[in-house]
């Protein structure tokens, strides 16, 4: 989430990230995790990036963030327009 700064603002104000997780997902998970009832709610947000059924992809399966400008992407392919 933190990769452009409407994420890191989002961090900042204590949003937390569900990951690529589905709505569905996202309910079921909170349900079990509140309805403990041992958690805090900052360890819930902790383990809401935790895979407990696969229901998240590990980060190094994801792919680089794209390209945020015509130009980041004109550089790659080594065109200069300076």
């Amino acid at each position: 989430m933190g990769h452009y700064a409407t994420g890191l603002a989002l961090e900042k104000a204590g949003v937390v990230s569900a990951n690529d997780m589905t709505v569905e997902a996202i309910a079921c998970k909170c349900a079990y995790l509140f309805g403990r009832g041992d958690l805090t709610n900052e360890e819930v947000g902790k383990l809401l990036s935790v895979s407990i059924r696969g229901e998240v992809t590990p980060a190094d399966a994801l792919s680089p963030p794209p390209l945020s400008s015509a130009y980041q992407r004109a550089s790659r392919k080594g065109k200069k327009y300076f």
